[in-house]
């Protein structure tokens, strides 16, 4: 990744945490793309037969990817938001083609501005750490890049894009976490990987249909629920838990699983007095756990006796008879992979075991994340394979923890369990940290044989701090070959002990450099930000300066000011009167018309029913008897009868109280008034502004 993507990051969690108008999932790149038409106009660029134009120009400028159809949608809500009656900045037409005329946007210019001067800040904070590594494989390097990580293990699920993790991003991780205390540096590495997390929405179009999902928890996610892995680890495992439980997921485990996680516990138990190497060499460890937890053998045993129970409590099924899966992944390609990658046969067997249950469970190939029901979930680092990535696009079957909850994240931020940007960043970066060390570590069969012979061989010649010191180095591969040491401890048991003290003794060195470097990066920081000060306050005093001058030039002209405006506004006013009374003659007179239709239609029925009465008075000498019985006879003939009723009926609930509400319904009146189209001459006048 270079600068200019994490300037765009960067940007991108700026406008998510400091806009409230962001509401759906693309309105954070709305602010982008009007960047993008106003640098146009500004580089006389009116128009364009297609949006592809304006994509070419917004992927330059941003470094990103944008998809055709999302351009498309964010073009149509910036049209309708900045159009008004009077002015079109931007038209977007039915062939694609646009039309750009005056639009200017310069609201986030002074954010980029800041934002480019901290990446390079950053940038160059990274080299000087890199200057104080004992490593000589750290050409190219790059601090964006694997902030960025995570979107890639992201994009695997959401686009389809393949993803292959051979880089080795340990001094990366060492940087992030060295720096993890300085509020700064850290809020600006945890700003461009929200940013990285959010630009997934151009790649994922959440939908709202519910499906049937169900998770298969892998040992290491058990683990990390029971709070024996890093606290960020145990606060993923039980938030993904809580959003699948609240979005009606299933929660399952194998017998194997349990049977595994229970022998790890044990076997933790029975070598917990002779490790001190490996807590501090992995910061996932059971026993970094333990110390952080003041636990030790004893309860580490209670929770192996427990962990049934345990599970009940969140809900988590068993699956018991797992006799024909097994069955099936002792003769499966998969368990022939596996063989080679795990330490085990037994837990190659169980992971192929997993995968071959979500395969079955799927039924086909999914090539969709949203179509996805079922998920082998572990919570570690899956060394490459290919059960771990999606060939031809297709849906892996396994994920990780962090990825999963950042995409239910993505698709409903606003999820029943209430979980913040701030702590997905949070677990999400400490996660990286963790599994990219963890990443190049040895086998822990190795670490283990290295402490057993520092207690054997160094236990009164190397120090403790020593001893944290040589876990430093091979944890950020400075140190390499622990196999060769362990070797040499048994043939030399001096030079074994000799070179464990050269290797503490770099790792002092480094650690001295790095402070130096650390101090010089506060003073240049300090600096900078008293220059910004000083900056800043001869700014305030030449605009007060400024002010002043322009105070005391208005305050001689503020009197003829006022009386022009006095003026104006009496004009104005008169203007307006006329007008208002133009406008009050103009209603009476379309209000008078409005009422004389209602007044024909009443008159016209009345005279319907008059005239036929008066006709029948006149034919029965108006004699009264003849006249009712006339009347009794006409209602006895079903047809009249029905005519009577109709009309009896129109006139009573429509024609009279149409006229009725025309005089005395003000909400009739003053609808009928808006419905009207004024006369410009009528019209109210604004005052023109300033």
């Amino acid at each position: 990744m270079n600068k200019q993507k994490a300037l765009t990051y960067s940007l991108l969690a700026h406008i998510r945490t400091s806009s409230s108008l962001v509401k759906g999932p693309l309105d954070i790149f709305v602010p982008l793309i009007k960047r993008v038409i106003s640098k146009m106009n500004d580089e006389n660029i009116f128009s364009g037969k297609s949006i592809s134009e304006i994509k070419v120009y917004s992927d330059k400028l941003y470094n990103l990817d944008f998809p055709i159809p999302v351009i498309e949608k964010i073009l149509r809500k910036i049209a309708i938001e900045i159009n008004t009656n009077g002015n079109t900045f931007f038209e977007l037409y039915q062939d694609k083609s646009f039309a750009i005329k005056g639009y200017f946007f310069t609201e986030f210019e002074e954010d980029v501005r800041k934002h480019k001067v901290e990446i390079d800040n950053l940038e160059k904070l990274f080299n000087d750490f890199i200057n104080t590594t004992d490593n000589d494989e750290i050409n190219d390097k790059s601090i964006f890049s694997f902030i960025e990580k995570n979107k890639h293990s992201l994009s695997k699920y959401l686009s389809n894009k393949p993803y292959l993790n051979g880089e080795d991003y340990s001094v990366e991780a060492q940087f992030v976490d060295f720096f993890k205390n300085i509020t700064p540096v850290y809020e600006l590495i945890k700003e461009i990987y929200l940013g990285s997390i959010l630009a997934g929405y151009i790649e994922f179009e959440p939908t709202s249909a519910k499906m049937n999902v169900e998770l298969l928890l892998d040992t290491n996610f058990i683990i990390g629920l029971l709070d024996l892995n890093t606290s960020e680890s145990t606060h993923t495992c039980k938030t993904l838990l809580k959003i699948a439980t609240a979005q009606g997921y299933t929660c399952k485990i194998l017998l194997d699983t349990i049977e595994e996680t229970k022998a790890l516990l044990q076997a933790k138990s029975i070598h917990f007095n002779n490790s001190f190497l490996q807590k501090k060499i992995n910061p996932e460890d059971i026993y970094n756990a333990c110390e952080r937890r003041n636990l030790t053998n004893v309860d580490l045993e209670r929770i192996s006796d427990n962990l049934e129970s345990e599970l009940s409590k969140y809900k988590i099924f068993t699956l018991f008879d797992t006799r024909k899966l097994l069955n099936k992944a002792k003769y499966s390609d998969e368990y022939k992979v596996l063989k080679v990658r795990r330490n085990t046969d037994k837990a190659a067997l169980h992971d192929a075991a997993a995968i071959i249950y979500v395969k079955e469970k799927r039924k086909k190939d999914i090539y969709q994340f949203e179509k996805v029901n079922c998920w082998f979930v572990n919570n570690a680092f899956f060394r490459e394979n290919q059960y771990a990535y999606n060939p031809n696009g297709k849906q892996p079957e396994i994920i990780r923890a962090d990825d999963l909850l950042n995409i239910l994240w993505l698709s409903n931020p606003q999820s029943q369990v209430d979980i913040s940007a701030e702590q997905i960043v949070d677990i999400g970066m400490s996660s990286l940290i963790s599994l990219t060390l963890n990443q190049s570590l040895p086998k822990s069969s190795i670490i283990r044989e290295l402490d057993d012979n520092i207690h054997k061989y160094g236990d009164k010649e190397i120090s403790d701090s020593d001893i944290i010191r040589i876990a430093t180095r091979i944890t950020s591969k400075q140190l390499k070959n622990v196999d060769e040491l362990n070797q040499l401890a048994e043939n030399d048991k001096k030079e074994f002990v000799n070179r464990l003290q050269q290797e503490a003794n770099k790792q002092k060195e480094t650690e001295s450099k790095r402070l130096k470097m650390l101090e010089a990066a506060v003073k240049e920081l300090n600096s900078r930000t008293s220059n910004i000060k000083v900056v800043e306050q001869e700014f305030i005093v030449k605009e007060n300066e400024k002010n002043s001058k322009i105070s005391s030039l208005l305050t001689t002209t503020t009197n003829q000011t006022n009386e022009i405006e006095n003026l104006k506004n009496k004009l104005l006013n008169e203007q307006n009167s006329k007008r208002a009374d133009l406008r009050e003659k103009f209603y009476a007179k379309k209000i008078g018309r409005w009422r004389l239709r209602s007044w024909i239609e009443v008159v016209l029925s009345i005279l319907l029913v008059l005239i036929p009465f008066l006709y029948l008075c006149l034919q029965s000498n108006w004699i009264g008897s003849e006249i009712i019985d006339t009347i009794v006879k006409f209602k006895r003939d079903f047809w009249i009868s029905i005519i009577i009723t109709i009309f009896g009926f129109i006139f009573s609930k429509i024609s009279l109280p149409t006229l009725v509400g025309k005089y005395r319904s003000y909400s009739n009146i003053e609808n009928f008034k808006k419905g009207l189209k004024v006369p410009d001459e009528y019209k109210h006048l604004d005052k023109p502004s300033t």
